[in-house]
Parts: structure tokens; C-alpha cells; sequence
């Protein structure tokens, strides 16, 4: 450190260059860093997707299971849950943590290869998870000026959507509601029965004539020519007059049993303020800049909007503006903190030159972290700005304590040189570097924290780390070297300090102290016991806080699963009739706009029984409030069985308050009656809300018994009467065919009016085998009945499970969750069904778990590097007794201001370890120097803290009002920080007045007890 000092006095010229440099390289630093709202936070998991047109039983015996049989031998496979719906499987695999998703997605894919799957099976999809997979951009296009929807879909595909893919960072992106053509063959059933056709021959004779395809390579003359084969079908009217050869031997055309036909239409329906629409979801790549992508999106559709006036662009979400609010928020409450901790040097060093040098530690502190965030690819968002600011009171410490101490020196020196600078910088040098290195140390426990908490405040814990250690270089370079330039050379009135009002108070309560150490440490004991006794049970408890409510979000309604898409329609156009006309309690809209996307349940697949509808709530309305309002009347509007639930376009992240109550067994009707009892319980706890189980929606399907016997009388088995059925029943994609120069998706399906009833499904025919093609009826070998079953098959590491959700109302999550659990075990279960809770609940034990163990491990690190710089183990011991002073303040405040116990507040404690420790080293050290000059232990204690005490509580109000801005919470965005900001103050408040008054009696109490020991092992030694 004393090179370092001495570095920074000789080569004056060398610093200003170097720290013009640093300056230089954070402003350019900062225009390159990519900029989020929240750090990307990528979890272990992979989903697997698969669509197979089957009911739920089916999809999970021939499609969920053989995948998680499959996948199920991975390594690093923490959990596996299924879900089976109709046409559709979701397998979720979750990997211990620090496992590469992306690299297991590959393995996973590699692996799906090698299935055998269904032929009706769409090829299983594999996606990894995380923030990067929610829209970045919401964009809605509607056509006006009397554009046709098919001009719109055309413009769409042609200058549209090429634009919007050829943005620097995209991903991919998701069309709901644009129109693809296609051509439809749909078969008359009476035709085929009377030409002796099925669906299968039909579409064998289409799939013939279309096999062109290379055949191979042909020498003519010398030259090799590659041969191909193709047909001579290439318009829709040759389509039309396919010849198809009936059993008996007669050629029939395509025409006389099926009509095609080219259909516009799309698998969704969108409408915006009642107008036909289309909706545009925008992926962006990981790294890419939220910030830049939007601009250049926004850059696109301002291009557009005058190539195109008869298209409307309306962009209903995007993340930047979220983003450059909350740095904005940030950054004005950041600069607020910073000015007030200025004026707070100010008024105690009443000294402006001095204070200057002070200032001059915060921006160039926080442009290195910016410089080294850079280099590390770390994300410019609301944690490490939170990070940053947080730091802002704390990176000035280290400076008030070199400057003050120098201008201390100065005011008592007899001779004002270099050399007084030197030796005042010298004297703080060890006090400052080992309290600088104890907060940072803290932070290094946060790397052992694994899941959402680990990586939502690792980059925060990097930035701010950064900025302390770069506050310390500051310090020890950059401050006694402008104390040279700018102090030494100024007018430093020469007087010995008098003390204070304050002093002599604070000597006199320090004596009575070291007088009455049981009585003080008793009431310190007190307070402390007494605030975990009393406070601790106050305190609500939550994964995270729950920020500012949004108001744009979208209703997802679910209708029962018999409802068409036609049915679904109707009733999302009431709903917008009603969202249109709502009024708030001053007359004005309630409601900007609605947008409805009919059959989208966040797949690319149709759902018709599903919608969401996207608004925005005026500025003057309770966002919340009119959340729950409308969601109990457009609840009551919809029939019996069906959902309403709310969500923010953001989504609604980790601090989503969630429970889940999982049941397990092998009993189909165990499973049932037991999620009965759990869900009635469940309806009458009134923290609960929109409480429902996985099996009580119940879907209606057609179930087809074959009778074997029956079957074998007829030459068919089982399979073959299963064959023939679905055949009849489900659509058969043909692939792309290119007729009339357009190419078209084609599929073969049975007129939707000849498979609409049991009747008409019981008349599929089936041919007699080697009985002269007699024909038989399906009712001849089969009998069919609508049955109800469940809508999804959930699985559980290959087992089947039952799971009763809710979401909870009100901030203390965990202990809500611990009452409705308590009350939740004491029903008593079918014998065999196993049960257990999940949901946020379980992310909130493991992370405060986790949080628990770093913060036992803080308190090691700094106890290590405090020895290691006091050379004892003593006086880091007294030192470490204002750590448990902190906490009494800490809890006090999240009391004060309502504010919950969670992950973010439960980082503030630490921090708190580290900085209530810095403190007690100015003053420890200071007394250990003073005893080395013959100073007895009462009254080194004595004059320490009499010399520390300005100091000392100039860094802590510094630190104090640098963060009330964050902990009032006034600028958008702040709501991370300010669980963070209250702890932190509360907690130094309380461990500054008390730091004074304990520490140095724990140290005369710890030192007393080391004479007494030395003087027993003197006396054993002399009667020895």
C-alpha cells in the first residue's frame, strides 16, 4: 500500500493520465453494454413438445411415456414431469444446476431420433427456457382504407415479415391470426361407399401420381444427364379429374367422391378494437440488446407507416420501454443519492476542495465497474444499476476516512509538506483496505448460491464488488494525490481540534461503558433478542417483492373443452363489447384498446376452447383493483367449467405467488377422490385463490370398444379396425403440391358432416376380407359411446399425479403457505397417494436455504481477512459483535416501511456483514496503533473513539442518505433495491450508535480476560 501511495505523490502526471484513461474507457463502455430490465436468468430446463391427434390416455401411452422411458437415463436429471392433453404432449425436464442447457437440448434431440413414434406424431420439438424465450415485442397489424384481409396477409408475407426476420438479434417469430392457403380435399363418404372407395386407396392413388422425384443419372453421346420423373398433374382442374380405380375395376374421377378446393384461413382468429387483425410475437437471441432491437423495429414500422398508410401498426408490448424506465428510475434516484451524500460531506467537512477530491471517488469508481461489466458481457439492468447506487454511499468511505485524516493532520502539522499527506494516508492505509476487503469478501458466498436467487444477484454482487475495490485504488491513489494538488497549496487554519457537544457526550457515555461492561452488553443483548422475539414473527415472508402492477395485461379465458372455435368466437366478441364500453368512475374509457386472439393458448397448435384478450388500463385507474373487478364479471358471463385468469405481458416472473399441492399414487380414483378433499379444503381458506386441480376438467371423447371376437369373424384385428377408423376420422397431410405455379399444403380429410354423430361414425364401412368384399358396418364389430375423461394426464418421474394449484393473496407467501400446508396435511388420504407441496413455496425455502448457508460462510470470510489483517484474533472477535447490531435495525425497518422478509432483503443483510464491520475497524485499528504507543487498553479505546467518532458517522450518514431514494422507492424500477435499501439502513443506523459503545467494551472485556489468563499461566509457571 505504501508504494502505491508513494506512486501516486511522485508521479502525479502518470495518475491523471491514467485516470483521464479510465474515464475515458467506462463512457465508452457504457454505450456498448447491452441493456435488459432484469439479468437473463437461463434455467436448467428442456421442454419436449409433440403433437399426435389422440385423446389424453393415447397421447400418454404412445407418446409421453416412451419419450420419458427414453430420456429418462440422462445424467444431471433432477426432475420429469408430462403433461398428456388432447393432441398434444409436454414433457419438462429440469437439470441440476450449472448444467448447459443448450447442450443437453442437443443431446435430447439426438436421442428423439432414434423414437418410434405414431406416423400421425409430429416430430418431437425440444426447447430450452428461460427469459429469453418470452416475447421481446408485440406487434398487431390491422388493414384500413378498404385493404382486403388478403392484401394485408399478402403484404404481410411479402414486405412484412422478410423485414421484421432480417432485424439484427431475432430469433424467430410467432404470425397469430395470418391466413395460409391451402387446398382441401374433402371426401363425400356416400360416394366412396358407393364406389367401393376408402380414405386410405384415395389417398394412396394421390400419393402415386405425385412421386416424381430423380431417377438416377443417364449417358448420352458421352455426356451424363440426370434423369427425373414427375407427372403430368399440375393444375387443380387436372387434380380434379384424377382418375381413381374403384375395387370393381372402374376408373372414377377425383371429382365424383371429394371437392377440392383452395382455402384461405388461419388456425387463429385476431381482432384489434373489433377490427380483423394479425398478431406479431418477436423472439429476441439472448445477447441481443432489448434497447437496440426495439429501435430498430420501431425504425421498420415508421418506414412502413408511409410505404404503406393503409396498414395500422399498433405495438402492444415492448420490453425496452419497461427497460429504459427502469434505468431511468435507476439512474435519477442513483444521481439523487449521490448529491445528497455530497451535501452530507459538505456540512461535515465544510470544506469544498476537500469535498470535491471526496466526489471525485463515485463517478470514477462507478465507470470501472461499467468498463469491467463490459468485458464481462454483464448486462447494463435494474440489479447491477441497483448495485451501482447501492454502492455510491459506500465507495465515497474509504475517501472520507484518507481525506479527513489528512486534513486532520494538516490542521495539527507544524510543517505542511508531502510527507504529512503521505504518513495521514499511511496511518488509514490497513484500516481501510481490511474493511473495503471484508464487504467484498461478503459477496463471494453469492457464487455458492444456485437457481433464480444465484443468478438474479450474482452480476449485481460482481458490479458492486468491482466499484468498492476500485473505491479503495481511489483512495489510496487518486485522493492524497489531489490532496497534494488542491489542499497543500490552500489556506488550512493550524489549530488543535476542540471537542464537540457531541464528542464529550459520547466520551462521557463511552467511559460510563467501558465502566459497566455487563450492563451495557446486557442491554445490547436485550435489544437484540428482543427484536428477533418480537419483529421477526411481524414480518410477512415472500420468494421476492411483488413490483409495480403493469397495466397492460390480457385476460386467458378457457372455455369448456367441447366449445368450438366458432362458440369460443361468440363469446370473445361479448367480452369485447363489454371491455369497449367500460367506464372508469370519471366517465372516461377504462380500457385504451382490446385485442383478442381466439384459439391461441401460447402454442402454435389451435386450442379452440381457448383465448386471450389483451388491454391496457388507463393511467388513472387501480390496475389491480380493475384486474379483479373484471375478471369476476367476464368470469360470469362465461358458462359453468370455465376459466378466467389474468397475466401481465411481461409475464408474471419469479415473484408470481403460487402453491401447489401434488398428490401421487397409482389409483386413477384414489387420485380423484383425494384431490376432492384437497380442493374442497383448499376453497375455504380465503388467502387462496383461483383454486383448481388437474383433474377436474373433463372432456368428452368417443370411445370405440372392438369386440375381438366379432372383428376376427370379419378377417380384421384390432389394429386394423383402428387403422380404418382413424383414417376416416383424421385429416391426412399430403405435404406441399405445386399446382397452377402456387404451391399449396394439401390434406385429405372426410367431409366434416359425414363423421358428426355416433350414427354416422357406426356406418364406417369396412371391407370383409376374402369374403367377395362384403361390406361391414363399424357398428357390426364395435360399440360407441361418449365418455368422459380426464383433459390432461399429469406424470411425475414415470408416475402419475394430481396437482391443486392456487395462487395466494397477500405478501407473506411463506407463511401462508406454511398455515394451508399444516392445515393441508391433516386430512387423511386413500392409503397409497403420497403428497407433497411445490410451487414458489419450494423456491423460496431452497433460496433462503441457500441465502442462510452464504451468509454463515460471509461471516467466516470476513472474520478470516480480518485476522489475517490485524494479525490477532481477538480484536476481529470484538469487531464481529456489531454484526448482530445490525440485525435489530434491519428487521426494525422491514417493519416500519411493510416491507417482507425475502430474497432481496435477505441480501441486504448481507451486506449489512460486510459494511457495519468497516466501522469497527476504523476504530479498533486506530486504538491497536495507539496501545503500541504505550496507550493502556481504557483509554486507547478512549482516544479512538473520540478521534473516529466524525469519520465514522460521516461514512454512515454518507451511505444513509445515498440510499433513502432507492428505499423510498419514488422512480419506477426501484423495487428490487428497495427491500435492499431499507435493510441496509435500518441496519447501519443501529450498528453505528451501537458499534461506538459495544465493540470497544467486547474488545476491554476480551482483552481483560487475556491478562487474567496470562497472569494464571505466570503464577502456575513461577510455583512450577
Amino acid at each position: 500500500m505504501n508504494r502505491l501511495i508513494q506512486f501516486s505523490m511522485k508521479n502525479v502526471a502518470a495518475v491523471i493520465i491514467i485516470v483521464t484513461m479510465l474515464l475515458g474507457g467506462g463512457l465508452v463502455a457504457t454505450s456498448g453494454l447491452k441493456m435488459e430490465n432484469l439479468p437473463d436468468i437461463s434455467l436448467p430446463y428442456v421442454v419436449i413438445t409433440t403433437g399426435y391427434p389422440a385423446p389424453p390416455q393415447d397421447v400418454m401411452d404412445e407418446i409421453s411415456a416412451p419419450i420419458e422411458k427414453k430420456v429418462s437415463g440422462l445424467e444431471r436429471l433432477k426432475t420429469m414431469t408430462s403433461t398428456s392433453s388432447d393432441s398434444f404432449s409436454t414433457v419438462v425436464l429440469e437439470f441440476e444446476e450449472g448444467t448447459d442447457a443448450e447442450k443437453k437440448k442437443q443431446e435430447i434431440d439426438g436421442m428423439l431420433q432414434e423414437l418410434d413414434l405414431p406416423e400421425a406424431a409430429t416430430r418431437p420439438k425440444a426447447a430450452t427456457f428461460g427469459n429469453a424465450s418470452t416475447p421481446a415485442y408485440y406487434l398487431v397489424l390491422y388493414a384500413e382504407e378498404g385493404m382486403s384481409q388478403t392484401e394485408l396477409d399478402n403484404r404481410f408475407t411479402e414486405t412484412i415479415k422478410p423485414g421484421l426476420q432480417a432485424v439484427k438479434g431475432l430469433d424467430h417469430l410467432d404470425a397469430i391470426g395470418d391466413r395460409k392457403t391451402s387446398l382441401d380435399i374433402k371426401l363425400d363418404a356416400a360416394a366412396m361407399a358407393a364406389y367401393g372407395l376408402s380414405p386410405e386407396t384415395v389417398a394412396g392413388a394421390l400419393r402415386a401420381e405425385f412421386a416424381g422425384g430423380p431417377a438416377g443419372s443417364v449417358d448420352f453421346n458421352g455426356n451424363s444427364m440426370m434423369a427425373r420423373v414427375k407427372g403430368e398433374t399440375n393444375s387443380v382442374y387436372n387434380l380434379e379429374r384424377l382418375e381413381l380405380q374403384t375395387g370393381t375395376g372402374e376408373k372414377v374421377p377425383l371429382m365424383q367422391v371429394a371437392k377440392v378446393e383452395a382455402v384461405s384461413q388461419s388456425k387463429f382468429i385476431a381482432r384489434l378494437d373489433d377490427k380483423p387483425a394479425l398478431g406479431i410475437n418477436l423472439f429476441k437471441m439472448k445477447h441481443a440488446n432489448a434497447v437496440n432491437f426495439a429501435s430498430d423495429v420501431d425504425q421498420l414500422i415508421e418506414r412502413w407507416k408511409t410505404e404503406m398508410p393503409e396498414v395500422q401498426f399498433k405495438t402492444i408490448f415492448d420490453t425496452s420501454v419497461e427497460v429504459k424506465e427502469s434505468i431511468a428510475g435507476m439512474l435519477r434516484e442513483g444521481i439523487v443519492g449521490a448529491l445528497l451524500a455530497s451535501l452530507m460531506i459538505l456540512l461535515f467537512l465544510r470544506n469544498f476542495r476537500m469535498t470535491l477530491i471526496v466526489l471525485v471517488s463515485i463517478p470514477l469508481s462507478i465507470l470501472i465497474a461499467l468498463l469491467v461489466m463490459r468485458y464481462l458481457d454483464i448486462s447494463l439492468n435494474i440489479m447491477t444499476l441497483g448495485g451501482m447506487f447501492i454502492a455510491v454511499g459506500r465507495v465515497v468511505d474509504d475517501s472520507i476516512v484518507v481525506i479527513e485524516n489528512i486534513y486532520s493532520h494538516l490542521q495539527r502539522a507544524q510543517e505542511r509538506n508531502e510527507s504529512v499527506i503521505r504518513l495521514a494516508t499511511k496511518e488509514v492505509a490497513s484500516a481501510i483496505t481490511s474493511s473495503t476487503l471484508t464487504t467484498v469478501g461478503v459477496f463471494a458466498p453469492i457464487g455458492m448460491v444456485s437457481g433464480i436467487a444465484g443468478q438474479f444477484f450474482q452480476p449485481f454482487a460482481i458490479t458492486l464488488s468491482v466499484a468498492l475495490l476500485a473505491s479503495l485504488l481511489v483512495a489510496l491513489t487518486v485522493i492524497p494525490m489531489l490532496a497534494k494538488l488542491l489542499v497543500l497549496g490552500g489556506k488550512v487554519k493550524h489549530h488543535e481540534e476542540k471537542q464537540g457537544a457531541i464528542t464529550a457526550w459520547y466520551r462521557k457515555v463511552l467511559e460510563w461503558s467501558l465502566s459497566h461492561r455487563f450492563i451495557t452488553l446486557l442491554l445490547a443483548g436485550v435489544l437484540f433478542f428482543g427484536s428477533i422475539v418480537t419483529i421477526v414473527p411481524q414480518l410477512a415472508m415472500a420468494f421476492l417483492p411483488e413490483g409495480k402492477p403493469q397495466p397492460q395485461f390480457y385476460f386467458n379465458v378457457k372455455l369448456p373443452y367441447e366449445t368450438s372455435l366458432a362458440t369460443t368466437d361468440l363469446k370473445v366478441k361479448e367480452i369485447e363489447d363489454v371491455l369497449s364500453n367500460a367506464k372508469d368512475q370519471h366517465g372516461n374509457k377504462q380500457f385504451l384498446f382490446v385485442e383478442s386472439l381466439v384459439g391461441y393458448g401460447q402454442s402454435s397448435e389451435a386450442l379452440p376452447y381457448r383465448a386471450q384478450i389483451f388491454t391496457e388500463v388507463n393511467a388513472d385507474s387501480d390496475v389491480e383493483q380493475v384486474r379483479r373487478a373484471y375478471k369476476e364479471e367476464l368470469l360470469a358471463m362465461l358458462p359453468a367449467g370455465s376459466e378466467v385468469e389474468t397475466s401481465t405481458l411481461a409475464g408474471d416472473g419469479p415473484s408470481g405467488s403460487a402453491f401447489a399441492y401434488a398428490l401421487k399414487g397409482d389409483d386413477p380414483l384414489q387420485l380423484k377422490q383425494a384431490a376432492a378433499m384437497i380442493k374442497e379444503k383448499m376453497l375455504e381458506i380465503k388467502e387462496l385463490t383461483d383454486v383448481k386441480d388437474s383433474l377436474s376438467d373433463v372432456v368428452k371423447e368417443v370411445e370405440i370398444a372392438v369386440d375381438p371376437q366379432k372383428a376376427r369373424q370379419y378377417g380384421y384385428t384390432v389394429a386394423e379396425v383402428r387403422a380404418a377408423v382413424r383414417n376416416f376420422i383424421a385429416a391426412e397431410e399430403l405435404g406441399e403440391l405445386k399446382l397452377d405455379h402456387v404451391m399449396y399444403r394439401t390434406t385429405l380429410s372426410v367431409e366434416h358432416d359425414d363423421k358428426n354423430s355416433l350414427d354416422k361414425l357406426a356406418d364406417i364401412q369396412l371391407r370383409a376380407a376374402g369374403s367377395g368384399g362384403e361390406v361391414v358396418l363399424l357398428r357390426d364389430v364395435a360399440k360407441l359411446r361418449e365418455a368422459a375423461a380426464p383433459a390432461a394426464i399429469e406424470r411425475d418421474r414415470q408416475e402419475q399425479v394430481v396437482r391443486v394449484s392456487a395462487k395466494i393473496v397477500g405478501s407473506d407467501t411463506g407463511g401462508i403457505t406454511e398455515r394451508v400446508t399444516g392445515m393441508l396435511d391433516q386430512i387423511p388420504l386413500p392409503e397409497g397417494i403420497k403428497r407433497e407441496v411445490s410451487g414458489v413455496a419450494e423456491d423460496m425455502n431452497d433460496s433462503f436455504m441457500q441465502l442462510g448457508v452464504a451468509m454463515v460462510a460471509a461471516v467466516f470470510i470476513v472474520y478470516l481477512i480480518m485476522v489475517l489483517a490485524f494479525g490477532n484474533a481477538s480484536a476481529p472477535f470484538a469487531i464481529l459483535f456489531s454484526l448482530p447490531l445490525a440485525a435489530i435495525g434491519g428487521f426494525l425497518a422491514l417493519l416500519l416501511t411493510g416491507e417482507s422478509l425475502n430474497v432481496t432483503s435477505m441480501i441486504g443483510f448481507m451486506m449489512l456483514i460486510g459494511i457495519v464491520v468497516t466501522n469497527a475497524i476504523v476504530y479498533i485499528d486506530l486504538a491497536q496503533q495507539l496501545r503500541q504507543q504505550g496507550y493502556t487498553v481504557r483509554h486507547a479505546l478512549i482516544e479512538a473513539g473520540v478521534s473516529r467518532l466524525r469519520p465514522i458517522i460521516m461514512t454512515a450518514l454518507a451511505t444513509i442518505v445515498a440510499l433513502l431514494p432507492l428505499a423510498l422507492g419514488f422512480a419506477h424500477g426501484t423495487i428490487i433495491s428497495k427491500g435492499l435499501a431499507v435493510v441496509v439502513i435500518g441496519g447501519l443506523t443501529t450498528s453505528t450508535l451501537l458499534t461506538l459503545v459495544v465493540v470497544p467494551v467486547v474488545y476491554e472485556w476480551i482483552e481483560a480476560f487475556k491478562q487474567r489468563m496470562a497472569q494464571l499461566f505466570r503464577r502456575k509457571g513461577a510455583s512450577a
